[in-house]
C-alpha cells in the first residue's frame, strides 16, 4: 500500500462511524509533527545530548598532537656545584596520537550517532501513544453513540409496551442492554484517558485532544534500508578500532625524545653557563607492546563481527516490518467494507422494528453489529498505524 492509503482511509474512518475529527473545540486538536516538537522540547532532553556531544568532544581534545613535555632539574655536588635544567619533549613521529585522535574523533561521530537514534526511538514512543490516544478517543465516542442508539430502542420498546403492541419483555430486554452498554462506555473512557495520559506525560500537556482521522494520518516516507542511525554509529566504533589497532602498531616502534636547557657550573672564580642539548629513543625492552596489539585487533574482530550480526538482524526487521505494514493496512480496507454492511443492517432493522417487523432482539443484534464493524475498523486501522511507526523506526527515519 501506498501513502494514498493512509489519505483516503483518514477521510473514510470517521465519516464512516459517523464522526467529527474533533468534537472538543476548546482546544485545538494536537497534530503528530507538534506532539513530537512537544517530547522533544522537554526538560533533559537537550540538556543530555548536548552532555553526551561535549564529552565525546573532549575526548577528542584530550589527546593532542604531542605529549606533555618533561622538566628536570639536576645538581650535582662535589668539588664544583652544577645545576641542570632542561625540557624534554617527546616527538611522536609514528603517528600514534594522531590515528588515537582519529579514533576519539570517529568515537565522537558514533556518540553522534546513537544520540539521534534515541532521538528515533523517542519519536516512535510519541507516535505510538498519539494513535493510541486517537484510538481510545474514537472507541469511546463508539459506545456513546450505540448508547444512543440503545437509549432510542428503550423509548420505542416503552412506548409500544404501553400502547400494548409489544411485551414488556422487550423494554427489560433493552435496559439490560442499555446496562452493558454503559459499561462498555465506562470502561472505554478509561481506556481512552489511560491511552492520552501516555501521550501527556510524553508531550506535556495535561490532556491531549486527539483527532480521530489521526489514526490514519500519520505522516510517512519512503527510506532507503540501512539508514538506521544505531547501525551507522557501530560503523563508526568499528572505524575507531582500526584506529586504535593501527595506533598500538606504531607504539611498538622506538619513540625519539628531544631536550633542551641550560647548565650552571659554579667555579671558585664565578659561575659558567651553557646549553644543553640532548637526544633519546625509547627502548621497548620489557614491553615491545604485542600484548596490546593483540588486544586491540581482538577487540576489532569482536565490533566487525556485531556488526555483521547486526545488519542481518536489521535487514529482518524491515522485512517484517514492511509486511506488516502490508497486511494491517489491507485488513483495514476490508473491515472498513464490512462496516458499511453492519451500517446497512442496523438501519434496516431499525425501520422493521419501529413497523413491528422484528422483534427487539434483531434490533439489538443489529446496533451489535454496527458497533463491533466500529470497534473492528478503529483496532485494524491502530493496527496500521503502529505497524507504520514500526516500519519508520526499523528503517532509520528522521524528524
Amino acid at each position: 500500500m501506498s501513502i494514498q492509503w493512509m489519505r483516503c482511509a483518514s477521510l473514510l474512518i470517521p465519516a464512516m462511524l459517523g464522526m467529527q475529527p474533533l468534537t472538543v473545540a476548546a482546544q485545538e486538536p494536537l497534530t503528530e509533527a507538534r506532539a513530537i516538537a512537544l517530547a522533544l522540547a522537554q526538560e533533559g532532553i537537550a540538556a543530555r545530548d548536548d552532555a553526551d556531544r561535549a564529552a565525546a568532544k573532549a575526548e577528542v581534545d584530550v589527546i593532542g598532537p604531542l605529549d606533555n613535555p618533561e622538566l628536570g632539574v639536576v645538581r650535582e655536588g662535589g668539588g664544583q656545584t652544577e645545576w641542570q635544567l632542561n625540557i624534554v619533549q617527546p616527538i611522536d613521529l609514528t603517528g600514534r596520537r594522531a590515528a588515537l585522535r582519529d579514533a576519539a574523533r570517529a568515537e565522537a561521530d558514533a556518540t553522534a550517532s546513537e544520540i539521534e537514534r534515541r532521538r528515533q526511538l523517542l519519536v516512535a514512543d510519541v507516535r505510538s501513544a498519539y494513535v493510541r490516544c486517537a484510538a481510545a478517543s474514537a472507541q469511546a465516542d463508539i459506545w456513546q453513540g450505540y448508547i444512543a442508539d440503545v437509549t432510542e430502542a428503550q423509548r420505542i420498546a416503552s412506548a409500544r409496551a404501553e400502547a400494548g403492541d409489544t411485551a414488556v419483555y422487550d423494554v427489560r430486554r433493552v435496559r439490560v442492554e442499555a446496562a452493558a452498554a454503559e459499561a462498555g462506555r465506562l470502561q472505554a473512557q478509561g481506556e481512552r484517558r489511560a491511552g492520552c495520559a501516555t501521550l501527556g506525560g510524553l508531550t506535556g500537556m495535561a490532556d491531549p485532544v486527539v483527532a480521530v482521522a489521526a489514526i490514519t494520518a500519520l505522516s510517512h516516507a519512503e527510506t532507503t534500508a540501512g539508514a538506521r542511525a544505531d547501525l551507522t554509529a557501530q560503523e563508526q566504533r568499528v572505524a575507531a578500532a582500526e584506529y586504535r589497532l593501527s595506533a598500538a602498531e606504531r607504539a611498538r616502534k622506538p619513540q625519539l625524545s628531544v631536550g633542551a636547557g641550560v647548565r650552571a657550573q659554579e667555579t671558585g672564580t664565578g659561575t659558567q653557563y651553557g646549553p644543553i642539548v640532548s637526544l633519546g629513543v625509547s627502548l621497548p625492552l620489557w614491553n615491545g607492546g604485542g600484548a596490546a596489539v593483540r588486544r586491540e585487533d581482538a577487540l576489532r574482530t569482536s565490533l566487525e563481527a556485531e556488526l555483521a550480526i547486526a545488519r542481518r538482524r536489521i535487514a529482518a526487521e524491515q522485512s517484517a516490518a514492511a509486511a506488516r505494514l502490508s497486511s494491517s493496512r489491507a485488513a483495514t480496507v476490508a473491515a472498513i467494507g464490512a462496516r458499511d454492511d453492519a451500517a446497512r443492517l442496523g438501519t434496516i432493522a431499525n425501520t422493521a422494528y419501529q413497523s413491528g417487523e422484528i422483534g427487539v432482539v434483531e434490533l439489538l443484534d443489529a446496533y451489535e453489529a454496527a458497533r463491533d464493524a466500529d470497534l473492528s475498523v478503529i483496532a485494524f486501522a491502530l493496527n496500521a498505524a503502529l505497524a507504520a511507526v514500526e516500519y519508520d523506526l526499523t528503517t532509520g527515519r528522521s524528524y
